[in-house]
């Protein structure tokens, strides 16, 4: 029970945060530089395939949260710049359905895509839109807004959320995601058929709804077929004597059964079969309901797309089945499973075991690969087969054939992950070798470090140049060093570095102690001490030199001395230049922590502090803590908002995680 003096309290705390947040806004809210660039980059990268995946990312979706705005408040912001929902939360998140979460306080509420606020904070906990409605928590138990913030489903749940526009998914349970020290509703995929897959704890606890609470699938069931949604699994206890017993059958949406109960287990439909199971016996039944491969298995796998056969045991003898349940072929071991390929789901194969042993059989169960290893065998998108022995890979053609370097040597790899050429060596020496077991280049490299998959630094005589994929020189082996840049490559001749083009003519002659590339166009580079970034084109100044080490981090350049730390831009413009002893780097998170005479406290983007340095231990605004950070205080671990203010509500408690130090960056160039 909270006191009169204690609501009092909560109250002026909620007052003076939204005065706060007020004044914010109307103080014409603006990203700071350094959130103009975040944002900027951001638009640059927009749909763009992400490392070395075919097709475009997920597009961003705008307006976009960002809590890079003068005095580190949280907000969003159109593709264009401009602000559509003003900084005075301390969470803002995704929208959907033209809606967003923000946090105020300690509590959840929503805005529209104009930063209205739809629904003011008010919930403990609460989940994205979906078909127009939002989970939302009241005082533990789940129910669901309409777009304009209304109940539309009363909360009497565990958990709801809606998978159609007039189907909810409902549990008893209440499935809370938790992060460090932060509980939140999972979110499910974004696929109205996803309700097949994804479940909320046992099938026996969870169900769909329509819009007036009644059931379209009660708990307990399940989809049979994809392709005809009206048939479903449903398990009942059969009232008999003796122990309680749940067994399966298929229902059709009118409540009649097209199989009684009778199974332990049925699986859903798929590839022509689902595999049922009773009294330690497997076998397969059709769309129907009729049982096409008897009962008789021990154990059998699913049939795999486009597949006409598949795995079987039958006491110590196992093999493969067709479509009918008959042998196509038989051996002893102790297990057999499908070989499925990686890149494209088909079967190659089966993975058999012996005496704790794995081999390979093909399809038609010939050995490939006899039971010696110690994990099953994988197989590359090349072709090639790969397994790891002992703490070295060994790499064998699809048939199963060694590939053997010459004079004993071994491949230098990491499986799948090493596609051919392949890097050898054998005593001393290394080489290269095809993926056929050809020689490219003889064994007389004293190392070759690999640059791209067709050009590696090759090191011979104690000097290192660059060859081909056909082994010749790229360029000639007459370097101290190489880095592995391409097209700019830092080269060191005589003790200095310099910047060589793949053609091997100098873009700077060496003249630094150090450097390292930025980007294509600038280079951090170290002379007599001092350290700055360097255009390549034109050899003028980004950031100017000065006795500091500095590195690259996201979106910027830091700057660490000792008792001060700066921020640029990757052009130069200074963003933060204060005199502190540590300073955090994500810059996305709004609010960097900093410490300054052994204490912590926390500045915006554009280095004005927000929270003064009064704390012991780090304190940070993590985007997984959703607005919130947690301070010590007395021994205990104590939430506090952006406006480092107690949040109502929310207690201390015995430890927290969250401040913890993932580690320290290591700035330096070399």
């Amino acid at each position: 029970m909270v006191s009169a003096s204690g609501w009092s309290k909560v109250v002026t705390s909620l007052a003076l945060a939204f005065a706060q947040g007020a004044a914010a806004q109307n103080a014409s809210p603006a990203l700071t530089p350094a959130g103009r660039s975040i944002l900027e980059a951001v638009v640059a990268s927009d749909g763009r395939p992400l490392y070395d995946r075919s097709g475009p990312t997920r597009p961003t979706v705008f307006p976009m949260p960002m809590c890079t705005f003068t005095g580190g408040l949280c907000g969003a912001v159109r593709r264009d710049g401009s602000v559509a929902v003003p900084p005075r939360y301390d969470w803002v998140g995704t929208f959907s359905d033209e809606r967003a979460a923000v946090r105020i306080g300690g509590l959840y509420g929503f805005v529209d895509d104009h930063g209205h606020e739809i629904v003011p904070p008010r919930y403990r906990l609460v989940g994205n839109y979906k078909f127009g409605f939002a989970q939302v928590d009241v005082d533990g138990k789940s129910g669901l807004i309409d777009r304009d913030g209304k109940l539309a489903i009363e909360p009497r749940y565990g958990f709801i959320q809606a998978i159609a526009p007039d189907r909810f998914r409902v549990a008893d349970k209440r499935p809370l995601g938790e992060t460090i020290d932060v509980e939140f509703f999972p979110e499910e995929n974004d696929s109205a058929q996803s309700d097949t897959s994804w479940v909320i704890g046992a099938p026996e606890s969870t169900g769909v709804i329509d819009r007036n609470g009644q059931w379209i699938e009660p708990p307990g069931t399940r989809i049979f077929d994809p392709d005809q949604r009206s048939i479903r699994i449903v398990s009942r206890e059969i009232l008999r004597p003796g122990p309680k017993e749940t067994l399966s059958g298929l229902q059709r949406s009118d409540g009649s059964w097209l199989v009684k109960p009778q199974f332990d287990r049925v699986n859903p439909f798929g590839n022509g079969f689902a595999r049922v199971r009773k009294d330690g016996k497997t076998g397969f039944i059709d769309r129907d309901g009729q049982v096409v491969i008897p009962l008789v298995f021990d154990e059998a796998w699913p049939f795999a797309p486009g597949s006409d056969r598949t795995a079987a045991r039958q006491a110590r003898t196992v093999g493969a089945i067709d479509r009918t349940g008959a042998w196509i072929f038989q051996m002893e071991a102790r297990g057999i499973r499908p070989a499925i390929s990686s890149d494209g789901g088909m079967l190659y194969g089966w993975h058999f075991e012996r005496r704790e042993k794995w081999g390979l059989l093909d399809l038609d169960g010939h050995v490939l690969l006899d039971a010696d290893f110690d994990q099953p065998v994988q197989r590359c998108a090349d072709g090639h087969l790969v397994i790891v022995k002992g703490s070295q890979w060994l790499y064998f053609k699809s048939d199963g054939i060694p590939l053997q370097p010459p004079q004993d040597g071994q491949i230098l790899g990491s499986g799948c992950a090493s596609p051919p050429p392949y890097v050898v060596k054998a005593g001393e020496k290394y080489g290269l070798m095809d993926g056929d077991g050809k020689q490219i280049t003889p064994l007389e490299f004293d190392a070759l470090v690999a640059v791209t998959s067709e050009i590696w630094n090759a090191k011979r005589d104690g000097k290192w140049g660059r060859i081909g994929l056909d082994g010749h020189w790229l360029i000639e082996p007459k370097f101290e060093n190489l880095s592995r840049g391409n097209p700019v490559i830092i080269a060191t001749k005589n003790a200095k570095r310099g910047f060589l083009k793949a053609d091997e003519s100098w873009l700077i002659e060496p003249r630094f102690d150090a450097a390292r590339l930025l980007d294509s166009e600038t280079a951090f580079v170290t002379t007599d001490g001092a350290t700055g970034v360097i255009s390549l084109r034109d050899q003028t100044w980004i950031v100017a030199p000065r006795r500091a080490t500095m590195c690259e981090i996201p979106y910027a350049v830091l700057s660490q001395s000792e008792g001060h730390r700066a921020i640029f831009s990757r052009k130069g413009q200074t963003w933060i230049e204060s005199n502190v002893d540590r300073l955090g780097i994500d810059l996305e998170a709004g609010l960097l922590p900093f410490s300054k005479d052994g204490k912590w406290g926390l500045m915006d983007t554009a280095g004005k502090i927000a929270i003064q340095p009064i704390y012991d231990e780090q304190v940070s605004f993590r985007p997984t803590l959703y607005g919130i950070a947690w301070i010590k205080r007395d021994g205990r671990a104590c939430p506090i908002d952006r406006h480092g203010q107690d949040i109502p509500g929310m207690a201390c408690i015995e430890k927290s995680r969250s401040n913890e130090s993932g580690g320290y960056l290591r700035c330096a160039i070399e």
